[in-house]
């Protein structure tokens, strides 16, 4: 820590440029893991080719696109207590090496069923990092830019599946694999020079380690020094109000955890979190933004028509993606999420009914005239709806809206969400084109995302500039004045705060 002691009495503008690194190290892992989504957009049309040495059915086809959303599950499961045993940078250098491994047999096997298991370990990894990058930001960055950085993660997935699919458009998928796991080699060398979270230090006692963290962070002055002094007074009167466990045996501990998992899930700062996450994920899948990317050329030709250039259209709507995303980070910085959220999500609506209309109409013969323009227009308002509001603004929730006490477990559980459905999504996207139709594919998955939507309405509270402490007292219906009012008269001490900490009985 003494480095970190040197490097705090840097420029002025040091503590910024530092949360920029910490950010650049999760956002280049989450490229990694764009590549992997968009991958399959560049393999699945090669394994069609007579030339191929691996050939796929239709079915098998659909699998090596959504078993990543399968495995998510996995990791997921696995992170939940990790980040919290182990810490958030160990747990981060966790999530390389099985993407790495998946790169290296993609390039050895010769069959589908190999495919689908370096697929599945990719998918690990992404399930992983899903829960944990956002918490990794969320917790190391300034309020003031905290939105702007965790649309990083958003970003970050449209540079990954941009640069995949523009590499299938001159090299080999083998090709395009060995480049893509340069990425992830990048990733890990930034992640080493990573500190930990100084959330996670003080929930373990650490404080002393924490403060110097934040402080070569954050910088010292006197908003940020405040912040710090509440999150460790908070934790303080957590510790105090607990039941050392450090003699209790095994079967006793998990006795306990159950007990204590029984009384978490009746707090409110524990489910309405939760449930706010698992309904953002669910409209994230269903607004189709990972279905486009892993089925690009199909959903291209089928509604501009067979005779478009699939190729070149989905690089073009890739680099539309990404001007978006650029678009977010500022709209992020400027506008409020519920704001930001629902008119991007009417729009997502309005343009899945309309591209569903169009094909609908140009199937049946009912358009008075074709023009390729207007099913690219559809596409293209439709991919700006996906991308300057409901593919960011759920990555930026989730590293805002859990307690600290509750962040990686409530993180795991909220994310089955985005994993269950990643897979459901992509994996009923084809079935249901192909029994019912694309329009009518279109229209169930736009009556999923305004469901969504609705619940989201009345559940998700507006978290723009506010400290994750502010955010944690809303939930459990704390106001600034009851936080006021708890304070010691002489303004020094712990602070009075309702407890949740996850050892407390």
């Amino acid at each position: 820590m003494g480095e970190l002691e040197k490097k705090s009495s840097g420029k002025k503008g040091s503590p910024f440029l530092r949360q920029c690194f910490i950010t650049a190290s999760v956002c280049t892992n989450i490229i990694a893991h764009g590549c992997v989504i968009g991958f399959s957009a560049i393999l699945i049309p090669s394994l069609r080719l007579p030339e191929s040495h691996i050939h796929a059915t239709p079915s098998e086809e659909s699998w090596i696109a959504s078993i990543v959303g399968f495995a998510l599950i996995t990791g997921n499961i696995i992170i939940t207590p990790l980040m919290d045993i182990a810490g958030r940078k160990r747990s981060h250098l966790l999530t390389i090496p099985p993407v790495l491994l998946g790169w290296f047999l993609i390039l050895l096997v010769k069959d589908v069923a190999g495919l689908i298991t370096a697929r599945f370990l990719q998918g690990i990894a992404m399930g992983m990092l899903g829960p944990l990058g956002s918490i990794i930001i969320g917790e190391m960055t300034d309020p003031k830019n905290r939105g702007a950085f965790l649309t990083g993660v958003s970003l970050s997935l449209t540079i990954g599946v941009l640069f995949c699919h523009s590499l299938g458009s001159f090299f080999s998928w083998e090709q395009s694999a060995l480049i893509c796991s340069f990425i992830t080699f990048t990733s890990c060398l930034l992640i080493i020079y990573n500190p930990e979270s100084p959330s996670w230090l003080i929930a373990k006692g650490r404080t002393e380690e924490a403060r110097e963290v934040f402080l070569w962070l954050r910088g010292d002055d006197e908003q940020q020094v405040d912040e710090l002094e509440k999150m460790i007074a908070a934790q303080k009167m957590a510790r105090k109000s607990s039941v050392i466990d450090e003699d209790l045996s095994f079967g006793a501990r998990i006795s306990r955890f159950f007990r204590f998992f029984g009384q978490t899930i009746k707090k409110p700062e524990f489910y309405k979190p939760i449930t706010i996450m698992v309904f953002l994920y669910v409209m994230f899948q269903f607004a189709g933004i990972n279905v486009i990317s892993s089925y690009a050329t199909d959903i291209i030709r089928q509604v501009v028509g067979p005779e478009a250039n699939a190729r070149v259209i989905m690089v073009a709507l890739d680099i539309e993606r990404l001007i978006c995303n650029l678009v977010a980070v500022y709209l992020m910085k400027t506008m409020k999420r519920r704001t930001l959220l629902f008119s991007s999500g009417s729009v997502c609506i309005l343009a899945y009914l309309g591209k569903a209309g169009y094909v609908y109409g140009k199937q049946n013969n009912l358009l008075p005239f074709d023009s390729p323009w207007i099913p690219l227009a559809l596409i293209g308002i439709y991919m700006f709806s996906l991308t300057v509001g409901i593919s960011s603004i759920p990555f930026a929730v989730s590293g805002e809206i859990f307690p600290l006490a509750y962040r990686g477990l409530g993180s795991g559980i909220s994310v089955l969400g985005l994993s269950l459905n990643f897979f459901v999504a992509l994996k009923c996207f084809p079935v249901l084109t192909n029994s019912i139709g694309l329009p009518l594919t279109y229209c169930l998955y736009a009556l999923v995302v305004a469901l969504c939507l609705i619940v989201i309405w009345f559940m998700l509270p507006e978290t723009k500039d506010r400290t994750l402490q502010e955010i944690e007292d809303s939930f459990r219906g704390l106001s600034p004045a009851d936080l006021k009012s708890a304070e010691p008269l002489n303004g020094r001490g712990d602070m009075m705060r309702r407890c949740s900490s996850h050892i407390m009985y």
